[in-house]
């Protein structure tokens, strides 16, 4: 879950641990801009990355901007109404490391790449600190500290607006929607090799093209979430999978909650401090309760629910989930109307405080449309299998990279790193082989 940021303390080893400062400064450096296309630049030509979020949309703007790649393609499952949606998702945390990463990978002249930066500011709500609700009505603030280490703030803004600003950074025809959900694998296409260069196109389980219109590419970039096709692919060595949705999932562990969320077009109310954070937690731990300023009258919601519950009668154990029972749409998910009711249900069976009563509030004025729920998940270990294919054809980057818990609130900056580091590697590669293993 996108979550506010636990402590400063955990923004700062995040920083320093993900993205030492030294080596962000000299790779994110304007002045390192190529004035030509390098050897793996102009073999990259005719990229295909697949997946449309944030990760894919930045890897398609750093490609071009950073590295000087024309030809790409960005593959999107969705419809274009869903894609475009400024509405969708919920909320994206940027600390330094993402901030900087954006800035690098926007156009390559400064007011340009600063007036980015001040969108997001823009859109967003600048986080100053965290508080901590206790029982009893008590509370503990912990400052934000990021801006006085770093000379940056955090912020909060919506998920959907962040796509829209990636979006308006590449041309529209580089985007194809409706596109990519029934990926099998890759196959050489030998009839569109370059220059002894070998091309691959995408297919579906029974071998065939994705889509005829498709060309052919000599790079796949993989930014297709936790459950990355692409990701099992490079985990098994292989080129095409023969169950892909379940070899998928195959290194993803269940954390044992659901997590609700949304932004609401709706401030908390005045007793609260500004630009901060609220987080509070039932005794039991069954729910946690987070909410934050995500724009100009605009807060971010989220409600992490225990999803599984042990229950014990007539000595016999069996167990619950807070969505068993709920009513399914067409798709077989469980209805957006059903998963809200019922999280209000359980709000109102805590001994509620005024801060939880807020929050309720703010649940209650949400469109339905608005509310996303997900189950916490991440891969089952991080770093132990390769970022690209023995065959150069296929890069991870973002979730499907390293599918890390999202309670740490560095999905987006990951992203937007992955994107910033591959197009350098590629910038500045003497061949793609070179870039890749370098990425």
């Amino acid at each position: 879950m996108r979550m506010p940021p636990l402590s400063s303390t955990l923004a700062a080893f995040a920083l320093k641990r993900i993205t030492p400062i030294s080596r962000s400064r000299a790779l994110y450096s304007s002045s390192r801009r190529m004035p030509f296309q390098s050897k793996a630049a102009t073999e990259a030509e005719g990229t295909i990355i697949v997946g449309g979020g944030i990760s894919g949309l930045a890897m398609a703007t750093a490609l071009r901007n950073v590295a000087g790649i024309s030809n790409i393609k960005v593959l999107e499952a969705s419809v274009l109404s869903d894609f475009t949606n400024e509405r969708a998702g919920a909320a994206a945390q940027l600390g330094p490391n993402g901030l900087r990463a954006l800035r690098f990978i926007s156009s390559s002249r400064e007011d340009e790449k600063n007036d980015v930066i001040r969108q997001v500011y823009d859109m967003g709500g600048v986080l100053e600190g965290n508080v901590m609700m206790m029982p009893g009505g008590q509370s503990m603030v912990l400052p934000d500290t990021t801006r006085g280490d770093t000379g940056m703030s955090q912020v909060l803004l919506r998920w959907g607006k962040l796509r829209s600003l990636l979006m308006d950074q590449i041309p529209r025809d580089c985007i194809v929607t409706d596109c990519g959900s029934d990926i099998a694998g890759y196959e050489t296409n030998s009839q569109n090799n370059v220059d002894s260069q070998t091309h691959v196109r995408l297919i579906d389980s029974s071998g065939k093209p994705i889509d005829n219109n498709l060309p052919s590419t000599p790079l796949i970039i993989g930014t297709d979430g936790v459950r990355s096709v692409f990701r099992a692919m490079v985990r098994k060595s292989t080129t095409k999978l023969s169950q892909p949705k379940e070899d998928a999932g195959e290194d993803v562990k269940y954390g044992g909650r659901i997590n609700i969320k949304a932004v609401v077009n709706k401030s908390l109310n005045g007793e609260y401090k500004s630009g901060h954070t609220y987080a509070s937690f039932a005794p039991d731990g069954s729910v946690a309760v987070f909410a934050g300023p995500a724009g100009d009258e605009m807060t971010y919601w989220a409600i992490s629910v225990a999803d599984s519950v042990n229950t014990k009668e007539d000595d016999a154990t069996s167990t619950t989930t807070f969505i068993d029972d709920l009513p399914t749409g067409a798709n077989g998910r469980v209805t957006k109307e059903s998963i809200k009711d019922e999280l209000l249900t359980k709000l109102h069976t805590l001994d509620s405080d005024a801060y939880v009563s807020s929050v309720i509030d703010l649940i209650e004025s949400t469109p339905v449309d608005d509310v996303y729920y997900q189950k916490s998940e991440e891969a089952t270990e991080l770093g132990t299998h390769p970022l690209h294919s023995k065959d150069g054809h296929v890069v991870l980057a973002g979730d499907a990279a390293h599918a890390f818990s999202a309670s740490y609130g560095q999905a987006a900056n990951f992203a937007l790193e992955d994107a910033a580091t591959l197009a350098a590697c590629i910038r500045d590669g003497d061949n793609l082989q070179n870039a890749l293993e370098e990425y």
